[in-house]
């Protein structure tokens, strides 16, 4: 059974082979170099790209040798078409046709686990985030400030949104979706103490965010669910730092007086 580690042993193969270019010499270098990290499918869908644009197709090298007049090397090419080579036979297009055979092993990769997991994370999160929004919700509400209550009430309708796309798509994708235990968070009584809580959370979310986004840049679908969510996000956490800049510029009693 052909394992990742054939191709990555191919890869190194290729890497050292005379014919192989710079360009997918690098693009093989920094493949290996990412697996296990949050870049690894970026890299392999690079590596997998330069792979195919790179390996020489037998017709072309035969128009290549007829071009360049080059007898021997047109009836060594023919030669290999006659046996049912579809690629040029050198080192580096051998080893790039053996790598094609075997390109799904580079793409998915783990690459369908981490997205899963990713997902995953954010049901559990995003689901405990959503409730919590809520709860401040109610409270700002019995406060008076009516505005901000409408504001995290939306936020919580518009994060349950999220986790249900995110469990329909990890269904698609064929994984189990997991009913898991959540961590406590703080309620706060205080406004301004929970947008800086807020602020926080915002902060470090997206950037375990970033790296799943980019994890999940050829599954378009996938894709396209968690940037929106992104940039949600972000828009967000922007919003929640005007707020406390706006508290300290005209003062928090003040700035409370607008929620109401």
């Amino acid at each position: 059974m052909t394992e990742l580690k054939d191709v990555m042993e191919k890869t190194q193969e290729l890497i050292i082979a005379p014919t192989c270019c710079d360009a997918l010499r690098k693009k093989a270098q920094t493949w290996l170099k990412s697996i296990g990290t949050d870049n690894e499918r970026a890299a392999a869908v690079d590596f997998i790209n330069e792979v195919e644009e790179d390996i020489v197709p037998i017709d072309k090298l035969i128009e290549k040798a007829e071009a360049m007049g080059n007898q021997e090397l047109l009836a060594h090419a023919k030669d290999v078409k006659a046996k049912g080579g579809k690629y040029c036979d050198c080192p580096a297009c051998t080893l790039a046709a053996q790598i094609l055979e075997m390109k799904d092993l580079v793409l998915d990769n783990t690459a369908n686990d981490k997205i899963l997991e990713g997902l995953q994370i954010i049901v559990t999160q995003l689901d405990q985030q959503s409730g919590g929004h809520l709860i401040q919700s109610r409270i700002f509400a019995s406060q008076g400030l009516n505005k901000l209550a409408k504001k995290y009430a939306e936020h919580s309708e518009e994060e349950r949104g999220y986790v249900i796309k995110c469990i329909d798509r990890i269904i698609d994708l064929g994984g189990e979706v997991k009913l898991e235990d959540k961590k406590s968070a703080p309620v706060c009584k205080d406004a301004e103490d929970f947008l800086k809580y807020d602020l926080q959370v915002s902060i470090d979310g997206l950037k375990w965010l970033a790296g799943l986004v980019r994890l999940a840049q050829s599954d378009l679908t996938t894709f396209g669910i968690l940037s929106d969510y992104y940039k949600d996000e972000e828009k967000d956490m922007y919003e929640t730092q005007q707020q406390l800049d706006l508290i300290q510029m005209i003062g928090k009693q003040n700035w409370l007086a607008l929620q109401i």
